[in-house]
């Protein structure tokens, strides 16, 4: 879902280790919000691409990171793209 800002904080993860995937949601997501990291949905590209929505670089933030942008202005909209997205990812959470 995106923030009110209309953007979905990710981080590109190819290539990397799991250690190295989660170190990164350790220190630049949970930490910053000062709450545990229980887990982390992996969805490719193309699925938020086929849903008419785009993926910003930001690497003023980290050399990963990225926004899924271009969210629609819909609440009903936002919420089928969300389920959509929801069903292509692979939620892998920490045990």
């Amino acid at each position: 879902m995106p923030s009110r800002e209309g953007e979905t904080s990710v981080y590109r993860t190819q290539d990397l280790k799991e250690d190295e995937i989660f170190k990164i949601g350790r220190t630049y997501v949970a930490e910053k919000r000062n709450k545990p990291l229980k887990g982390r949905a992996d969805i490719q590209a193309s699925n938020v691409f086929d849903q008419n929505l785009n993926i910003l670089p930001q690497p003023e933030v980290h050399q990963r990171h990225c926004s899924i942008v271009d969210w629609p202005e819909d609440k009903a909209k936002i919420k089928e793209i969300a389920l959509k997205l929801a069903a292509k990812a692979t939620l892998i959470l920490i045990s």
